[in-house]
């Protein structure tokens, strides 16, 4: 190697080691968690099987889970059975949120970070509560904006300020409350399949009634009855899309039957199977949402079906007596038919 290559070398040696250094240096140092920290509330971990009851409050509903027989129920909606997953995942959620960072106590503030008062119209914080058996508070707070991640690993925290206090502070971990009673809930209403189904009628406030048939299983087109002279079905896709109201319903909220009011009864309908069962609904839009009651009965089943569709029946009645559901736009409008949204000229009003 001559000397001007081994200078050159050196030089080249020099500026990576250099380079190395700064790279070091500049890093940016890691953040060190305590190991100590507090949990935001403290009763909750060594209780957390003597919890009863988590009400839940938000600036337009308030619910209230609560134990009930070896389970747990929806006490605020007529006792509806709650998933036992969801409770459990929560409780655990709540007991093991950190105080991680203090952050503001100026009230001014609380909207940047969902921390305010529940009685303020709009807000998005949710207050929870969480009590024993005999009433007594083991936690109680304001649950707001959740982050994403935390020292850029997949561990998300949450902003919330405990009862009582003015400061809010930046928790790690974070609680899944949902939106409301249906994310506490099992989705399944009803799932009767189109397949079998022989007839149905759905009758108007007012008295007018559809009425869609077909003579045996085989049939593949069901037939709109009372079709005024000179008119036409809208199409027969959409008159053998009526049978397949009941298939799959899920709720997207949940009440008691007397909580939701229908105008001059709603709509009622009857579907019945080739097999015997039958199947009553009671509908109405309410503002811009579709609720419906449900209820099932197999008297005149026979043969070797009858009881599995008695067994049917007395599923779904145990598990919709007494409730009302929010339910998709597209089987409430069928389930709110009027006749002449299948004829001919219905345009945006079709039922399917």
């Amino acid at each position: 190697m001559t000397p001007r290559s081994f200078i050159a070398l050196a030089v080249v040696t020099v500026a990576m080691v250099g380079a190395a250094v700064a790279a070091v240096v500049t890093r940016p140092a890691p953040t060190l968690i305590p190991a100590d920290r507090a949990l935001v509330f403290p009763k909750v971990a060594p209780a957390v099987n003597a919890v009863a009851e988590l009400e839940v409050k938000s600036a337009d509903r308030t619910f209230t889970v609560k134990a009930k027989d070896g389970g747990w129920v929806l006490s605020s909606v007529g006792d509806y059975p709650v998933l036992f997953d969801k409770v459990k995942t929560v409780l655990v959620q709540i007991s093991q949120l950190k105080l991680l960072e203090a952050k503001t106590a100026n009230a001014d503030r609380y909207d940047r970070l969902d921390v305010q008062p529940v009685s303020a119209k709009g807000v998005k914080s949710r207050e929870i509560t969480l009590r024993d058996k005999d009433g007594n508070v083991l936690a109680k707070g304001l649950i707001g904006k959740k982050v994403g991640t935390l020292f850029g690993a997949d561990r998300g925290g949450t902003y919330l300020r405990v009862d009582g206090e003015k400061r809010a502070w930046l928790a790690e971990g974070t609680v899944d409350l949902g939106e409301g009673p249906a994310d506490w809930v099992s989705k399944k209403v009803i799932d009767v399949t189109g397949d079998n189904m022989k007839r149905l009628a759905v009758t108007a406030p007012g008295g007018d009634t559809v009425v869609v048939q077909r003579a045996a299983p085989g049939d593949k087109d069901f037939k709109l009855s009372d079709i005024p002279e000179g008119k036409t079905q809208r199409g027969q896709w959409e008159t053998n899309q009526m049978p397949k109201a009941l298939e799959g319903i899920e709720l997207k909220d949940i009440a008691t039957a007397a909580d939701v009011e229908f105008k001059d009864g709603g709509y009622k309908a009857e579907f019945e199977t080739f097999d015997g069962l039958v199947i009553r609904t009671e509908a109405a839009k309410v503002g811009n949402k579709y609720w419906a009651r449900f209820s099932a009965s197999a008297e005149n089943a026979a043969g070797d079906k009858a009881e599995a569709l008695k067994k049917q029946a007395d599923e779904i009645n145990a598990r919709t007596r007494g409730y009302v559901y929010e339910i998709d736009e597209a089987p409430g409008k069928k389930l709110t038919c009027d006749h002449v949204n299948l004829l001919e000229g219905a345009g945006t009003n079709a039922c399917a």
